[in-house]
């Protein structure tokens, strides 16, 4: 018996194939750089994006177009998420590109109904001599055939779209925790740093947050400080701006009629 296999041929292809995808992607740029293809073939051999990540650092392969629609998805999410920090961009990076193969999932799924709307699905539907057919009964009858003729995909799909459903979930849940870690720490911080302030300022002394291990400016801290006195104050004013607009009666006669 051999004790010492030979490395499976897959791996040595994969491991070859990446590394051409480097390849391309190293000339795609030098292409870029300079006047670009000019000869069909050149042009077809380009025909592909081999570029990288601009966070991962993996190589992506997307037409042109459909990079540019990949990029601006991300991009959006990325600042609906607003991480901060490596692990938390990893983490909206992760949920961006998940909802992104949640959506080619949905689109294929309802591109085979397309599919066999083009192969002719719905002629197999013959309505009676003299009738016509009943309209939407040639979508109905394409739907129909293509789940019954297509139903391994449909149900791989349907896997595949769970296991990212579940996956996206994953990736939000500990991204949410860890945001909100971060913003209650942050929180805390900036409460001492107030409390710190006030105490340094009734006593008539000069205040440096760096000393006691903030990263808060001075400016910042002694707004925070007047925002926070003057919500105080607000929810103390209450009251009277309900009199003063006769929002106590309004109140009152919306109790009655409920």
């Amino acid at each position: 018996m051999n004790e010492n296999p030979v490395p499976s041929q897959p791996v040595v292809e994969m491991s070859a194939l990446v590394a051409d995808f480097e390849r391309q992607a190293i000339a795609l740029k030098a292409l870029k750089a300079k006047k670009g293809p000019s000869s069909p073939e050149a042009k077809e051999r380009v025909k592909y994006n081999a570029l990288r990540h601009g966070f991962t650092g993996q190589v992506l392969i997307m037409t042109p177009e459909e990079r540019e629609k990949f990029d601006a998805f991300v991009k959006g999410m990325m600042t609906d998420l607003a991480p901060v920090g490596t692990h938390e961009t990893f983490l909206a990076n992760s949920i961006a590109e998940e909802a992104w193969r949640l959506n080619q999932i949905r689109a294929r799924c309802a591109n085979l109904s397309a599919v066999g709307d083009f192969e002719g699905a719905g002629n197999r539907y013959r309505p009676m001599e003299g009738a016509e057919a009943p309209e939407g009964i040639l979508t109905a009858v394409t739907d129909s055939v293509v789940a019954r003729d297509q139903s391994k995909e449909l149900a791989l799909m349907s896997l595949y779209g769970q296991r990212t459903q579940r996956a996206c979930e994953k990736y939000k849940k500990e991204l949410y925790e860890m945001q909100e870690k971060r913003k209650a720490a942050h929180a805390a911080e900036l409460e001492e740093a107030r409390l710190l302030f006030q105490l340094a300022d009734t006593q008539g002394l000069a205040y440096d947050p760096g000393k006691d291990g903030f990263v808060f400016s001075l400016q910042f801290i002694r707004t925070h400080t007047e925002r926070h006195h003057r919500l105080i104050l607000a929810k103390r004013t209450e009251t009277d701006y309900r009199k003063k607009n006769h929002l106590t009666e309004i109140t009152k006669a919306a109790g009655k009629a409920a």
